[in-house]
């Protein structure tokens, strides 16, 4: 559970979240993403950010909230708007963190116009900290990846720098907690360090802004030693770079300027020790399926052409004009999620084209819709303006079936390659099936360098997925030796055999 709190109403001993979602077989640990604040510092009308510059601040910067963090290399600016905040933290880690403080006790403003809180938020309601519970510990690990020190400045974008240091206990930390990806960094020295500076001598020389995955704001370091991971985990890695946390700086700092990534990648691989041979396999897969990973690895998400049979069949029309047909063969079916997809598919065998125009979804013309959104789709990836001015125009369409096809491509059918279900479509892909189109454009990810297997008829389609799933049934329960297996064809054609079939079962039970 969380609170949600604004900037300016954060308090010391509050744990702010300052991590999200670390893509790992291992995690998350109970209170990992969260971390006590030590000191709030406000600054009021801070001039060493752009006013209206950036995602973090409102049109008129009067005041920006700086806090201190246990653990972290530096102080934090947030972003201005809601944070989050642990309702509930481990008491044997709340008294942990309070006798082992990262920041000085006394408060002195490391910021130019910094200052105390004048006085407890009115409007916050609630005490600072979270209530104290008892948290279960996860699974010790044995060995963690290999991780070194280099100054601050040295720090690349795609780092995964240690925000973190110690969450108590630490033999209860993931893989690589408290590890996260930097997604941009800024350098701030000499005049510079003036404006931002209360004690510019704090920052030795040079001040680096870090985005870091998580930080809803900006962490400011000193020229002081880091920590980063060597290798970080390649799932965690391939996760990040698809989603990252905030591609844009969430504010313009006076004077900063932002290092050359060359020299940068330059520094860096003179200071970076060699990796273990075995380093990237330390880490446990999330996936049980080797298919599965490689299509996250190695995939890519756009829009391409996919066969219409490679997609799932449906698993609940609803709004279908035939839905209590297929209420009444869902019922013939078990109670699973495959099972009403294969009734759904069943239902879709059965029915004739007379049945097919009394759906309001069907009375377009699709085979001519899916041509023309395939094309459409294609003109966008060409990135020939002509082209794509022709594609949308479909003067050839009538007005109705224009909007079925720009959907096609503005609103797209859901669909991950192998996966067990699409999304946002199952109407649609019906109507196109009973239309016989064997391809459409399809958003989702797919390994690029794949050919696609020939289409298939819908209806053959429907008949091979029923009599497939009525033969594994068989082999379930009879065995598959048994010779009432090859029996399928006849489950599909008399529904009431499959009765007697679960009764059976049940008796055997």
């Amino acid at each position: 559970m969380r609170q949600v709190h604004r900037a300016e109403h954060l308090l010391p001993g509050d744990y702010v979240r300052t991590g999200y979602a670390r893509f790992s077989a291992d995690g998350p640990r109970a209170g990992e993403y969260y971390a006590r604040i030590e000191h709030v510092e406000h600054i009021i009308r801070p001039g060493f950010v752009i006013s209206g510059a950036g995602f973090g601040l409102d049109p008129t910067v009067k005041r920006l909230v700086g806090l201190r963090i246990q653990g972290m290399p530096g102080p934090v600016l947030l972003r201005a708007g809601d944070h989050h905040a642990a309702d509930a933290i481990d008491e044997e880690r709340q008294r942990w963190d309070r006798l082992h403080p990262t920041w000085p006790e006394a408060f002195t403003p490391i910021f130019v116009g910094g200052e105390l809180p004048a006085v407890p938020p009115s409007a916050r309601e609630g005490t600072a900290g979270p209530e104290e519970i008892r948290s279960s510990p996860g699974r010790e690990i044995e060995r963690r990846p290999m991780s070194f020190e280099k100054p601050a400045s040295a720090l690349c974008v795609g780092d995964y720098l240690q925000t973190q240091a110690c969450r108590f206990p630490a033999e209860d930390m993931g893989f690589d907690e408290g590890f996260w990806r930097v997604e941009w960094i800024a350098h701030l020295e000499g005049k510079a360090l003036q404006a931002l500076l209360a004690d510019p001598a704090w920052a030795g020389g040079k001040v680096t802004l870090a985005h870091v995955y998580g930080i809803s704001g900006v962490l400011v370091i000193p020229e002081t030693t880091v920590r980063v991971l060597v290798v970080p985990n390649p799932e965690r890695l391939r996760n990040d770079l698809d989603g990252p946390w905030h591609e844009k700086p969430y504010f313009h700092f006076d004077g900063a300027t932002v290092p050359d990534e060359n020299d940068q990648r330059r520094r860096d691989a003179v200071l970076r020790p060699p990796a273990p041979a075995d380093e990237a396999d330390l880490y446990p897969s999330s996936f049980s399926s080797p298919d599965d990973r490689t299509l996250f690895m190695e995939g890519v998400t756009g829009i391409r052409p996919v066969p219409v049979s490679r997609l799932p069949w449906p698993h609940r029309l609803s709004k279908c004009h035939h839905f209590r047909r297929l209420e009444a063969i869902e019922k013939t079916y078990p109670e699973d999620w495959y099972a009403g997809q294969v009734a759904h598919a069943e239902l879709f065998a059965r029915l004739t084209p007379e049945d097919f125009a009394a759906c309001p979804y069907h009375q377009g013309d699709w085979t001519a819709i899916a041509e023309a959104a395939t094309e459409l789709a294609a003109a966008e990836l060409d990135d020939d303006d002509e082209r794509q001015r022709m594609a949308n125009a479909m003067e050839h369409l009538g007005e109705r079936d224009r909007e079925w096809a720009r959907a096609l491509v503005q609103d797209p059918i859901c669909w991950d390659d192998n996966h067990d279900s699409l999304t946002n479509g199952q109407h649609r892909t019906c109507a196109l099936r009973a239309a016989g189109v064997p391809y459409l454009p399809v958003e989702g990810r797919y390994l690029p360098d794949s050919d696609p297997p020939d289409a298939v008829d819908a209806r053959t389609h429907a008949q091979q997925t029923v009599q497939g799933f009525w033969h594994d049934v068989l082999t379930a329960v009879l065995g598959p030796t048994h010779p009432l297996v090859r029996a399928a064809p006849l489950m599909v054609r008399f529904p009431a055999l499959r009765r007697l079939l679960f009764s059976a079962r049940r008796h055997r039970e």
